[in-house]
């Protein structure tokens, strides 16, 4: 028997009884059996060792604490999946303001280091008067500093990275729970 009809059958039992939530009982039924063929087991043979759906039914039927479990795991699973969603988003954000942050970084570094080839090329090549050469002076110290400010700020960045990653998981987390909060 594969999966779908083991899981078909399953639903037809559980339709007449009304206490038990059978959503959450074929939901644990077909993680079990999906976590048990991804880990390479036979899906017919693994299956066929769960027992016939009447025996399952009868064990739900008897065991209240097996509907509690359910619950608990299928709680936990989504659990999984939400922290999972978090930590793809949260890495996403992180990369997305990373990459942003370099690139303004290094446009500043850059944008030095251009003052500073401009103002050289006119101090050089242009024979500028006096009064020039020291507008040009002052520029290249300018863009010199603006240079040393870039490169700062990217020294920085490649610092930080890590309390930066932190803090986005965290505040994306706050977010998901204020939203299962509302629910």
């Amino acid at each position: 028997m594969n999966r779908k009809t083991f899981i078909n059958e399953l639903k037809k039992e559980l339709r007449y009884y009304k206490k038990i939530n059978a959503e959450e009982v074929i939901y644990y039924y077909d993680e079990m059996i999906q976590d048990a063929v991804d880990e390479g087991e036979d899906e017919s043979l693994f299956i066929k060792n769960l027992g016939s759906t009447e025996t399952i039914l009868a064990n739900i039927i008897g065991d209240e604490g097996f509907l509690k479990d359910v619950k608990e795991s299928n709680s936990n699973s989504l659990k999984n999946i939400v922290n999972n969603t978090v930590k793809v988003i949260s890495l996403i954000a992180y990369y997305f303001s990373l990459v942003i942050m370099a690139i303004v970084y290094a446009s500043i570094f850059i944008s030095g280091i251009s003052l500073i080839a401009q103002s050289g090329i006119y101090f050089f090549f242009d024979n500028p008067n006096s009064m020039d050469q020291w507008v040009l002076i002052g520029l290249m110290i300018m863009g010199l500093g603006i240079a040393l400010i870039g490169f700062a700020l990217i020294k920085s960045l490649s610092k930080t990275y890590n309390s930066i990653r932190l803090f986005i998981i965290r505040k994306t987390k706050q977010i998901y729970r204020k939203k299962e909060n509302r629910q």
